[in-house]
């Protein structure tokens, strides 16, 4: 039977669609035939009878896959067309190029049925409507996406087999290269591999992936980064690291030399629009492991260790995570246990932060399990792993001094690697210019600014490898040495040093310890303390806490020392010097003049400088009020207080409204009332014309102590000249007042 019959002159008044999809764009590129034969599709539909203005080609699908009709905008409006009932016929070489989706393809079926549209391909004319073209159409679509499965399973058995011979070509990490030939080499540029294996090392230490991006940050390294597409395909671009890329190399089986195949599934979504998304499998779900495929930077064991330890820096996401070591005062945070759950005990932060177990009680609303204050806790432990580490001393110094001197020479191959890629590009820029004719100045202009810009950037980085080389990179002196070694040996001044970070002191408490079990009996007061340390042995120890109303009394140890000093020093004086002795009051925090002014009051401590005392007595520190000090100098107080505040005489004033003392002794009293001969030394005016200054800046360096004023009888008058105080600092600071 004729095909053309089922061409009625209905169909010939809609329009022919034909509708053109190619799988993949290499088809397209490649397999141009096959989209020949069906543009020609439009040739036959006008041979059937339909004019040319009604002809339709869709096209937009080329390079899209059959399998789904989410991506495939051709094939929904070829289907929107049919639904408005304005499409005759549907052209295709074969009905596999609408749809290898029963679904999609059944639908397409219906809808033809619907409005009485043909479809045709090269084996004929189909009307949807006839139930013997119906059901050939259905057992076409059944079997072309039959032979779809059919093919994907032939393709990834074929990928599964060369995967599990570790042949497969994945993309490989910066720091690899693939050869023509297959084989994988380690990058041949040495700045390349000297920095992966610097962020392994630099973990190795540190222990923490955020530590080792601030290391690159505080140091000014730049980490590779290989362009995977565009036009700068299989480019090295350098650029400051994320935390992202830090991580990904730290966690990439390949730099282990180790081929993996299936670290991510595929999973279909429900919703309203079925989604597919990709979630990452844990380690022991990976579906092919080859070890030693590729050159490692690193052996499998370390891999693995680092990936346990980026899990348990993981402390808000893990459970068991110890969490890394961080910036707070707590120094058994992530690595305390609750001796009576076994749950891992949090910190609450605030001016008296405390070890808590509150774990039941946000889940069950039950009472807390157990808490313990951290300032004593954190005080015992210190104390038992100084003295567990005193073995260890002679170690630790030549320790420290071989980790100086390895992170010095590692720094300075970075940085020149570093300007060895620099003044290659300086050469290579010089290299295009000299290349290019001089008359073609469209293309040396170009060239000129390229090489002007590598100069710079080489004279910036040469500049900036003279302040490193000045600074970290310079070599540690023999004092420098003799200090450390000082330093390694005796670790508690190490510990307690004003200059040592709690993250410090964490890092080098988990080097010893692994875990802390804590377990108190608040009837006794006491704590039972477990400690498991790195080598698998454990110690018990008993916290006796202080009795109840102890911790805020101050510490004999302050009393003595402000018993002492208020025999020659006022209260706010006091609280200075505590203050830069490192003492602190009971609860950490730091003195004032009301704090020293209490602790004086409650424990009955006389003060020899009061502030306020009799109209004729002096301090202990023999500064006297201003009415004493105008009688001593015959003077009114309106002028002691000019003189004071000119820097003619010492004062000593708590703040501006409080009580003003000066000082007023024999040397005062001669270089003022003008029984000393000061006329060999310049007066104010000559100062300010020498010097070029101001009244106000001359009186400055009064106050400052580069001169001291005398005052010297001129008639009836006086005049004020000025004798050289700190001579090795006069002119620095004569320019510096211009």
């Amino acid at each position: 039977m004729n095909a053309t019959v089922k061409i009625q002159p209905y169909h010939l008044a809609l329009q022919a669609m034909v509708y053109i999809r190619q799988s993949t764009t290499k088809q397209v590129l490649l397999h141009t035939e096959s989209t020949k034969r069906q543009y020609q599709l439009a040739e036959v539909a006008h041979q059937w009878g339909w004019p040319q203005p009604q002809i339709i080609i869709i096209d937009d699908d080329l390079g899209r896959s059959g399998v789904s009709s989410e991506q495939r905008m051709g094939f929904q409006r070829l289907v929107a067309a049919i639904s408005l009932g304005s499409v005759g016929i549907v052209l295709v070489t074969e009905v596999s190029r609408l749809s290898r989706l029963n679904s999609d393809w059944h639908r397409v079926i219906e809808l033809c049925a619907v409005f009485r549209t043909l479809i045709a391909d090269e084996d004929g004319i189909y009307d949807p409507r006839d139930p013997n073209d119906r059901l050939l159409l259905g057992l076409k679509g059944t079997l072309f996406a039959a032979e779809l499965h059919l093919l994907h399973h032939r393709m990834r058995g074929s990928l599964l087999n060369k995967a599990r011979r570790g042949e497969l070509a994945l993309r490989l990490p910066v720091g690899y290269r693939r050869l023509h030939d297959g084989h994988v080499v380690l990058d041949p540029d040495d700045e390349v591999r000297h920095t992966l294996r610097l962020i392994f090392e630099q973990f190795e230490h540190l222990k923490n992936a955020r530590a080792v991006q601030r290391y690159f940050a505080e140091h000014q390294l730049k980490m590779p980064r290989l362009m995977q597409c565009g036009a700068d395909y299989g480019r090295l671009l350098w650029v400051l690291p994320t935390y992202q890329m830090i991580q990904q190399v730290l966690t990439n089986p390949v730099y282990a030399g180790v081929f993996v195949y299936g670290r991510r599934k595929r999973e279909m979504q429900p919703g309203q629009i079925p989604t597919v998304k990709e979630r990452r499998l844990a380690l022991d779900e990976w579906e092919i492991v080859v070890p030693n495929t590729y050159p490692a930077y690193i052996e499998y064991e370390q891999f693995l260790s680092n990936r346990q330890q980026l899990r348990e820096n993981m402390y808000n996401f893990d459970k068991k995570g110890q969490g890394a070591a961080r910036e707070g005062r707590a120094l058994l945070q992530g690595i305390l246990l609750c001796g009576r759950c076994g749950r891992r005990m949090t910190v609450s932060h605030g001016h008296y932060p405390v070890y808590q177990c509150r774990r039941a009680q946000l889940v069950y609303a039950s009472g807390q399990c157990q808490a313990f204050p951290v300032r004593e806790l954190d005080q015992v432990l210190s104390e038992v792993f100084l003295q567990a580490m005193e073995p260890a001393q002679l170690d630790a110094a030549l320790n420290a001094l071989a980790m100086l001197e390895k992170e010095r020479q590692t720094l300075n191959q970075h940085w020149q690697l570093r300007l060895e890629r620099a003044r290659y590009e300086v050469q290579r820029a010089q290299r295009q210019y000299d290349a290019v004719e001089p008359e073609n100045r469209l293309v040396a202009r170009e060239l000129e600014r390229r090489w002007n810009d590598a100069l710079t950037a080489l004279r910036e980085l040469e500049q900036a490898y003279d302040r490193v080389q000045r600074t970290e990179l310079a070599p540690l002196s023999d004092t420098e040495q003799a200090e450390v070694r000082q330093l390694a040996q005796n670790l508690p001044q190490l510990w307690h040093a004003s200059t040592t970070q709690p993250v410090d002191r964490k890092r080098l408490l988990r080097l010893g310890i692994t875990e802390v079990a804590l377990t108190t009996e608040p009837s006794t007061r006491c704590a039972r303390c477990v400690v498991l340390w790195s080598g698998g042995i454990t110690t018990e120890h008993w916290i006796q806490r202080a009795p109840i109303g102890e911790t805020l009394k101050t510490a004999p140890k302050s009393l003595a020392r402000i018993r002492q000093l208020a025999t020659c020093y006022p209260d706010h004086h006091i609280a200075q010097q505590l203050n830069a002795e490192g003492i602190t009051t009971r609860t950490g925090k730091h003195w004032t003049y009301q704090r020293v002014y209490s602790v004086r009051k409650q424990h009955h401590i006389p003060s020899a400088c009061p502030l306020t005392t009799g109209e004729g007595e002096a301090r202990g520190d023999g500064l006297v009020p201003v009415n004493v000090a105008a009688q001593l100098l015959n003077v009114s107080p309106a002028l002691i207080n000019g003189w004071a505040k000119q820097g003619v005489l010492f004062k000593d004033q708590r703040v501006a409204a409080s009580k003003l003392w000066v000082r007023v002794n024999e040397s005062d009293i001669a270089r003022l009332n003008g029984s000393v001969n000061s006329q060999k030394w310049p007066t104010i005016d000559h100062v300010m014309k020498t010097h070029q200054l101001a009244r106000d800046a001359v009186w400055d360096l009064v106050r400052q102590g580069h001169y001291i004023a005398y005052r010297q009888p001129r008639g009836q008058c006086w005049e004020w000249r000025l004798k050289p105080g700190k001579a090795e600092n006069h002119s620095a600071n004569v320019v510096s007042h211009r």
